[in-house]
């Protein structure tokens, strides 16, 4: 599925925004040990990017063992689990998440994207459906129901467009999606 990456990055990236500032740039064997929360999930969000998973792992259990109410860092596990290619333990952390955290919609996002990615399209958009009905102002859960639209072995491109413009209508100054909208009325003319 093409979507998959958009999927998952915009997910984790839309949750971990509220990270700390940010520690220097270095190798994940050169890093001084942090001092405090905020500076260990710069230092993970750093681990994450470098693809240290196994020690980005590291990190986000010493960190949950100090808080083990923090949902970023709950989050960023089942994110990392995804990256890893570990599908079975990240579906099973995005659920508990979801089951902790009902009303945090990103989780649902990236879950969806697992399914999708198995081809469980039922599964990804009965997900996706959920995410908006909680937050009916989560442009991208709109955004990528109009992409699961369009894939299986009917794709029905009026309700793609639905969501597209649904979830510009919440994003009006989305450049990357208003393009998208317009290049997707062109095509349905033809």
């Amino acid at each position: 599925m093409k979507t998959l990456p958009k999927i998952l990055a915009i997910g984790a990236a839309a949750f971990m925004a509220c990270a700390a500032a940010s520690l220097p740039a270095q190798a994940s064997i050169e890093y001084e040990e942090p001092r405090n929360e905020a500076q260990r999930i710069t230092l993970i969000d750093q681990l994450i990017d470098d693809k240290e998973w196994r020690e980005a792992l590291k990190h986000i259990a010493i960190a949950l063992k100090e808080n083990p109410q923090n949902a970023q860092l709950k989050f960023k596990r089942a994110v990392v689990y995804t990256r890893m290619g570990d599908k079975p333990t990240a579906k099973r952390l995005f659920r508990e998440f979801i089951d902790r955290y009902p009303e945090v919609v990103e989780p649902y996002n990236n879950l969806a994207a697992i399914y999708a990615s198995e081809g469980n399209l039922e599964a990804a958009r009965d997900l996706l459906t959920q995410a908006v009905t909680i937050n009916p102002n989560f442009a991208l859960g709109f955004e990528n129901l109009g992409d699961l639209a369009l894939e299986g072995k009917r794709p029905d491109k009026r309700a793609a467009l639905r969501y597209y413009e649904k979830a510009l209508s919440l994003t009006p100054k989305d450049r990357r999606l208003t393009r998208k909208v317009q290049n997707f009325k062109k095509e349905l003319q033809k």
